[in-house]
């Protein structure tokens, strides 16, 4: 296990882990190749960059096909490390939704209340623990994520921000 260094010297994690951004998509109409392929296309551009929970809200949709299904369930397949769950399904479409398969790979739920629920049940997960050095004395010292630390050697005050860098100084919350 080796260190990787993070912004000012002495700054120190195991591994980074990257933000996750959360995102509420609306899908309205018919859900086809046309709004597949869109959806799609979109969504490549946003998960290219950055891990996401998306929450899909498909109490718009009034007609769908198999086709646009399909390019639905690409788009999270193709992007596993980012977390989708939907709402508001359809009746007529839990159905559908279940043939493909849909209902492993995007979860569906009655409310968005409980999507979101679902979508940050493992928030907590995305704080890996790491290690910096005191800016004073240098100490090592075991860290879980941004916030105030007293450094046991020297009992000096630091702020670690989410980036893991130090600063010399207390934040005041």
């Amino acid at each position: 296990m080796g260190f990787f260094g993070c912004g000012k010297p002495g700054s120190y994690r195991f591994s980074r882990v990257p933000p996750v951004k959360e995102l509420i998509v609306n899908l309205q109409g018919k859900l086809d190749s046309v709004l597949g392929t869109a959806f799609r296309e979109k969504i490549e551009q946003v998960l290219s960059s950055e891990i996401h929970r998306i929450l899909l809200d498909a109490g718009g949709l009034t007609a769908w096909d198999h086709e646009g299904l399909v390019l639905l369930k690409n788009s999270a397949t193709n992007h596993p490390q980012s977390k989708f769950s939907v709402c508001s399904l359809p009746a007529t479409l839990v159905e559908d939704w279940k043939k493909l398969g849909l209902d492993v790979i995007i979860p569906f739920f009655s409310t968005r209340e409980e999507a979101k629920a679902f979508l940050v049940q493992d928030r907590k997960k995305d704080i890996e623990e790491g290690m910096v050095a005191c800016p004073i004395c240098f100490q090592f010292l075991r860290v879980k994520g941004q916030g105030n630390y007293r450094c046991p050697a020297c009992s000096h005050i630091f702020y670690l921000t989410s980036d893991y860098r130090t600063a010399t100084f207390e934040k005041l919350f």
